[in-house]
């Protein structure tokens, strides 16, 4: 039988995790000078005759609209266009771009809005699915779309028409303005974009221009990684900040633990939302975080590290023993978590692990508890030598261990005649030969062969 040594000793020298940071090499920062475009959706749907506040929906909006465009600044790195549904007649294909993108074209999109009058027979699905080509192929933009709508025009398959912009790639965010909102109207819609209730026209205009200084600002945050101790931790591990909507890494960086306890600025896009991944052993995901400028973020976890290593028990042997490969995994669980080599002392988690040394045969350490601040040594016994001499004929080889009363097979091979080793860890093993060519179950022939460590063993097969 396999014997294995499991030792655990305390090790001060390891320092708990995460506090204390700052972000290296990150890359999709977001620049001031950056080109922003905006479309405006308009819903011209029947329903936009409906009574709301002091007027019509669409009378509403045409007056916030106005007034919004009056505000904007003369110059800037803002370039808006306008698509409009259910405006055309009931036979018509229902949506049209109506002002493309350009600079300096307010004075366009307002005689456009003035005109407006709904007649119905399109839905915002529709609208949607032509509004991606509505922005310039090929460019860096931060495309946002802000939809304005009573809710009611959605569509069925407004879902699965967002789904295809979110993979494209070419829009940041949709923002749905639901105009005289109420909880029926705004949850068909949840799956477009982020919906914003609108139950006044206060709160439109004010909407309207928050949400404006939002998407045309880069947002600048302090975010610190923080375990239950806020000790700060003392190396580098990747970072990568994923859109939430389309899976898709948009930002990358090291996080390095500080002695000073510092924290470095970093740029993210506010308007995305975002899943992160540190790349401990196990990863830790964060995840739908949204990061507003000019705040101090805390992605705290209750995160101690151990270490693991996996070394040979002392014992000299008078040939080279293969660097057997590791891994890792929690206990109980599928997903690898890391691998080592033998003799590397790895940081993980605490916790309980699995683990496998992919030695010939593999030795499999379940229920494994790495504790914090504390390394856990596994010494494993040195291998033996099973030998196998020249033989007169060629023959087929199957070696089996003999493991808790089972056979487990270990190899199948044909050795040189000339003679061939074969590096096995200690243990009962059984060899069954037969000569190449031979059929008959009389020419096969079973052997015993016990394999120490450090040892050499001959395999008597004639």
């Amino acid at each position: 039988m396999r014997r294995f040594l499991l030792i655990a000793s305390l090790v001060i020298a390891i320092q708990p995790l995460f506090a204390g940071v700052q972000f290296q090499n990150s890359k999709f920062e977001i620049q001031n000078s950056e080109q922003v475009r905006i479309l405006l959706l308009v819903d011209c749907s029947r329903s936009m005759w409906d009574k709301w506040q002091s007027d019509s929906k669409i009378k509403v909006t045409q007056k916030v609209l106005l007034h919004f465009l009056d505000s904007l600044p003369e110059r800037g790195n803002v370039e808006m266009a306008m698509r409009v549904f259910g405006h055309l007649n009931l036979n018509a294909y229902g949506t049209r771009l109506e002002c493309p993108f350009e600079p300096n074209n307010r004075y366009q999109l307002q005689s456009k809005i003035k005109t407006l009058v709904p007649n119905g027979g399109c839905t915002a699905a529709t609208a949607l699915d032509g509004a991606i080509g509505d922005f310039p192929a090929g460019d860096s933009s931060r495309n946002v779309i802000f939809v304005i709508t009573d809710g009611k025009s959605g569509g069925s398959n407004i879902c699965e028409v967002a789904r295809k912009i979110q993979l494209s790639g070419r829009v940041v965010k949709t923002f749905i303005f639901n105009i005289a909102a109420n909880a029926s109207h705004g949850t068909a819609l949840d799956c477009a974009g982020e919906v914003i209730p609108i139950a006044d026209e206060e709160r439109f205009a004010g909407e309207l221009q928050t949400l404006f200084h939002t998407v045309r600002t880069e947002s600048r945050v302090v975010v610190t990684l923080a375990g239950e101790d806020d000790k700060p931790y003392r190396g580098d591990v990747p970072v990568v900040f994923y859109d939430r909507q389309n899976s898709k890494p948009v930002y990358t960086a090291i996080y390095t633990g500080s002695m000073h306890n510092s924290s470095d600025t970093v740029t993210v896009d506010p308007l995305i939302d975002y899943d992160i991944e540190v790349f401990t052993r196990p990863t830790i995901v964060f995840k739908n975080r949204t990061f507003k400028p000019e705040r101090v973020y805390t992605l705290a976890s209750a995160v101690e590290q151990g270490r693991l290593c996996v070394r040979q028990a002392e014992k000299r042997v008078v040939w080279t023993v293969p660097d057997y490969p590791v891994v890792v995994r929690q206990h109980g669980k599928a997903d690898l978590v890391g691998t080592q080599s033998l003799g590397d002392s790895v940081k993980y988690l605490a916790g309980i692990y699995d683990v496998e040394i992919l030695t010939n045969p593999p030795i499999a350490l379940n229920g494994i508890e790495i504790s914090k601040d504390a390394v856990t040594e596994l010494a494993i016994p040195a291998p033996g030598m099973l030998m196998f001499e020249r033989m007169k004929a060629r023959k087929q080889v199957s070696v089996f261990e003999l493991r808790d009363g089972r056979m487990q097979l270990v190899r199948e091979f044909v050795p040189n005649p000339a003679g061939e080793n074969l590096i096995l860890m200690p243990g009962d093993y059984i060899l069954i030969t037969k000569p190449l060519g031979k059929t008959s179950k009389a020419t096969t022939t079973t052997t015993t062969a016990q394999v120490q460590s450090g040892k050499q063993t001959v395999a008597k097969i004639d």
